[in-house]
């Protein structure tokens, strides 16, 4: 009784990474060939995939090939002070213990990022996965409305209630260009705290969803000019996942990204977004340049959908799940 409800309290009932690295392009699996016997766990007759982390799911089913699923590095995030105190001890009682044990355990490992993929190369056969969003890109006709007289110009902060520091540093950012610019509107995701200056500003707006499934539903109906993702240098950071690179495209934004971070490698700086270094007054300045010249912004936008594009195939996810799960891919009439 007492392991079921700490389960309950330390773990969510869905799973953005159990979303993005498969439901989303492995969906039509589940029910016949894959049964989901927790949010983040998955078996077929072969094998059991593991998601981070086994809670919820009571003990593994054995005789099964061991795959262990990992998107973040858990280790360095439970000794890093620039993270929340409570996202930091669920790493601790949770994906810490849970990665130990899976990673002595596992046959196999598929990960989210060349740095993870460094690591547990050394300890297990290793695969780099891409995440996949179903719901597809936006179109960018939105723009047209920002070069309007009086259009509005929207910004959008997308990172997790994990990026807490990395929000910190943008929100004097924030402040710079709530005041100068009278048409532009930022948005946050509710599961941040804000400062009151901010929380009661009539142009900054909250995206809904405390959990994955409500804030993925109402972000999705909505398009933004300028999505910005700064990462500070930590180092839970550098092993940051290259998801954010199709989620602003899915919100149809001009993305900015800190230059620091290794997945800019992916961007051409001025093309399909800007990598700024994490000076303020850089941040300032070349949002500031994009809002006075939305037709900018748009040609960035355009250059990011292109990337996203590319990165955004449900294929290789799909070839890669039926060989290590051992299923067949089922025909399409």
């Amino acid at each position: 009784m007492i392991d079921t409800l700490l389960s309950r309290l330390l773990s969510a009932p869905d799973s953005p990474t159990a979303d993005l690295y498969f439901r989303n392009a492995c969906g039509d699996l589940l029910g016949s060939q894959v049964r989901q016997i927790a949010p983040t766990v998955f078996l077929s007759d072969e094998a059991c995939l593991v998601m981070r982390h086994a809670m919820r799911s009571g003990p593994l089913p054995q005789g099964r090939r061991l795959i262990y699923m990992l998107d973040d590095d858990v280790d360095a995030g439970v000794a890093d002070m620039s993270l929340p105190f409570l996202y930091r001890q669920k790493l601790r009682m949770v994906e810490r213990p849970a990665g130990k044990d899976l990673v002595r355990r596992a046959d196999i490992a598929v990960v989210s990022s060349p740095l993870l993929e460094e690591m547990l190369s050394r300890h297990l056969e290793t695969h780099l996965m891409m995440p996949y969003w179903s719901e597809g890109l936006a179109p960018l006709d939105h723009f047209d409305r920002a070069v309007l007289p009086g259009g509005r110009f929207e910004i959008a902060y997308l990172g997790s209630f994990a990026h807490r520091s990395d929000l910190q540093f943008l929100l004097p950012v924030l402040a710079n260009l709530l005041a100068r610019f009278e048409t532009v509107h930022v948005h946050v995701p509710q599961r941040h705290a804000l400062p009151s200056p901010f929380d009661l500003h009539p142009r900054v707006h909250r995206i809904p969803g405390l959990g994955w499934t409500e804030y993925r539903t109402r972000l999705t109906e909505r398009r933004f000019h300028v999505a910005l993702y700064p990462l500070l240098d930590t180092p839970f950071n550098r092993a940051r996942s290259p998801n954010k690179l199709i989620e602003h495209a899915v919100v149809g934004a001009a993305p900015i990204y800190s230059a620091e971070w290794r997945e800019t490698e992916r961007i051409v700086h001025g093309a399909s977004g800007l990598c700024l270094p994490n000076t303020q007054h850089a941040w300032v300045d070349a949002i500031a340049a994009l809002i006075r010249a939305p037709e900018r912004a748009r040609h960035l936008a355009e250059g990011a959908r292109a990337v996203a594009r590319r990165l955004n195939d449900p294929g290789p996810q799909r070839a890669l799940w039926r060989q290590l799960l051992g299923v067949q891919e089922r025909s399409v009439a």
